[in-house]
């Protein structure tokens, strides 16, 4: 009850407040009329791709789904307004309403309508900040590392994968070892782990929710239909230019609180009651099975200083939360939410050089079924269900590094990410240039390598598929390079 009074009070609040200046009337208890402003870019890009040529026909290795990616080059754009309102009361206390709508399209056939990404509340005063409504925590907005200091189209920060096919179950016809017939959903493939990975530098929440996959999320393969529970991630691809997460539960309804700076010292915490309130504004994932997690606690430290020409930046952030059943999985139980991220950076002239490391524990993962424990090559394929299994998976992980330079308007960065889901590696590396041409407009360059490594069945049955050549694998991995172009204007 309480969820729906506040987005039907956010709702309003903000139609009234954004909709016209006349909406708010101004009191002579206050030092300031209200202002409204808006604020954003426009982003205009090419893509030019190079994946692993069974990632690049017309239809996917499983046989049957279309590859949206079979031509190598695409043009898009992405656009984000943001509308502030704000006044500033006799006391000193500021506070107002801000919104986020996005809009993008490209040459893929893959349109997103404009839509609310965020909405919330601030008020601000000497004793710190509060948000009330639907945005980023706090974990997300204090971290700092090689994400926030990339160039180009923003590196690892994960534009590029708009124009990469993820790790997929090759047709059976397709592979010279064949470990099962008939394709996802038949009797023999049961066992065969789907692989999800770790894309970006993100807690779970962060990053969606759960570790990302070309297939739904799952705690076993009992797929019903061909094509329906395919490409999940495909469907929801788009990325706006440097946003360094993936949109969907980041943005549940939450309070937050900010401590003032002191000393280059700032705290931060966010409540959220349900990761599957988004409110009034819009998600954009979709994927069959919904991982939902209440009463999410999310932490943050954030240290920032300048002496004299070093500047040093430091972030710790945390959360942590309670997990619901998965509604398909069967009943199958999964572990709670638990994961932190350090990161770092230091910069001196024009140079910044930075690095992070976060872990995921065992968050959001099932603890029975066959996503619960690694192959056992003692095993045959058939008994690979991890009953009685003891090699469990170690924690997911994943950092970063990066470098950067800046000299006058021109700005390079070389950022790297590597990760580790259930044993799914993988790596990404990326060179952006940027030119400040005016205040407003920005062209930009970028080319990334990316390389997915699926933890490959090894029972005693099947051919060890870890050690064969890609191309003669059941699981059919990707890798190959993306050159990103584009026009950046802001407003």
């Amino acid at each position: 009850m309480f969820l729906k009074v506040l987005n039907f009070f956010i709702a309003t609040s903000l139609g009234l407040a954004l909709s016209s200046n006349v909406a708010y009337s101004q009191t002579s208890s206050e030092k300031s009329s209200p202002i409204i402003t808006a604020h954003g870019f426009i982003n205009f890009s090419a893509a030019s791709r190079n994946q692993a040529s069974a990632f690049e026909q017309k239809n996917l290795p499983d046989g049957f789904t279309q590859n949206h990616f079979n031509n190598s080059q695409a043009i898009g754009n992405d656009s984000q307004i943001f509308f502030k309102t704000s006044t500033i009361a006799e006391s000193g206390t500021k506070y107002g309403a801000m919104a986020k709508v996005e809009f993008n399209t490209n040459s893929d056939r893959r349109n997103e309508n404009p839509n609310l990404d965020q909405a919330f509340f601030f008020t601000e005063h000497s004793f710190g900040k509060f948000e009330i409504g639907n945005n980023q925590a706090v974990n997300q907005k204090m971290k700092v590392g090689p994400t926030r200091f990339a160039r180009g189209a923003g590196g690892i920060g994960g534009k590029y994968l708009e124009s990469v096919n993820l790790s997929m179950l090759a047709n059976s016809s397709q592979s010279s070892s064949p470990i099962c017939s008939g394709g996802v959903g038949s009797t023999s493939c049961s066992n065969v782990k789907l692989p999800r990975f770790i894309l970006l530098a993100q807690s779970p929440v962060g990053h969606g929710g759960y570790a990302k996959s070309f297939y739904r999320r799952g705690a076993d393969n009992a797929y019903q239909s061909a094509q329906a529970d395919y490409g999940g991630f495909n469907r929801s691809r788009f990325r706006a230019l440097k946003d360094d997460s993936f949109d969907g539960v980041e943005d549940a309804t939450k309070l937050s609180y900010y401590t003032p700076r002191i000393s280059g010292l700032q705290f931060g915490a966010s409540y959220t009651p349900d990761s599957a309130n988004n409110g009034i504004t819009s998600t954009n994932i979709y994927d069959v099975d919904f991982i939902r997690v209440k009463n999410i606690l999310s932490f943050g430290a954030n240290y920032s200083e300048d002496f004299d020409n070093l500047g040093v930046v430091f972030s710790a952030t945390a959360e942590k939360g309670k997990t619901q059943n998965s509604k398909s999985a069967a009943g199958v139980q999964r572990a709670d939410l638990a994961s932190y991220d350090m990161a770092g950076s230091l910069s001196y002239f024009g140079f910044t050089l930075g690095a992070s490391y976060g872990s995921w524990g065992n968050s959001l993962q099932p603890k029975s079924g066959i996503y619960s424990c690694d192959y056992d090559s003692s095993k045959n394929l058939s008994a690979q269900n991890c009953v009685g299994n003891s090699q469990k998976f170690s924690s997911p992980y994943y950092y970063t590094l990066g470098i950067a330079y800046k000299f006058g308007p021109v700005a390079a960065s070389l950022t790297s990410l590597k990760s580790q889901f259930q044993k799914n590696d993988y790596e990404a590396i990326s060179l952006g240039v940027d030119y400040k041409h005016s205040k407003d407009l920005m062209p930009y360059f970028e080319l990334t390598k990316f390389t997915f490594t699926s933890n490959q069945p090894r029972a005693l049955d099947v051919a060890n598929q870890a050690g064969i050549a890609n191309s003669q694998k059941q699981l059919r991995d990707n890798q190959g390079y993306v050159f990103l172009t584009g026009i950046l204007f802001s407003f």
